[in-house]
């Protein structure tokens, strides 16, 4: 993928991050056009994107809950598939993700309350 084109040829230009350079936004970056070997400046300019997602669980809904495949099958939690929340499975969960193949298929989704979130 081509990070900008030079702005004297048009010819597509990568950056060369590998020893970091090119990431400060607060800088003008010296740069070579690989085509008609004109140097030129650029900067850099980085920019976020939100992907907002329902959690009803945050909302007075029930937590959406399927156990991490963890092993040893011990160290797994239930984990809520809307947010955040984990907690440690009930013996009752704990056998019925070892019935389902020890923890492979013990992601299929429960629903609980899971706590006091």
């Amino acid at each position: 993928m081509d990070d900008m084109e030079c702005p004297y040829c048009e010819a597509p230009q990568d950056v060369n991050h590998d020893d970091g350079a090119g990431y400060a936004e607060d800088e003008r970056h010296e740069h070579e056009c690989s085509e008609c070997n004109k140097t030129f400046v650029f900067t850099t300019s980085i920019s976020y994107y939100y992907e907002p997602e329902k959690a009803d669980c945050l909302n007075g809904g029930q937590h959406v809950l399927s156990m991490s495949a963890t092993s040893p099958i011990e160290y797994s939690q239930m984990q809520c598939q809307d947010c955040d929340f984990k907690r440690k499975p009930t013996d009752d969960e704990f056998e019925a993700a070892a019935a389902r193949g020890a923890g492979k298929d013990a992601s299929q989704p429960t629903r609980g309350r899971g706590g006091d979130r």
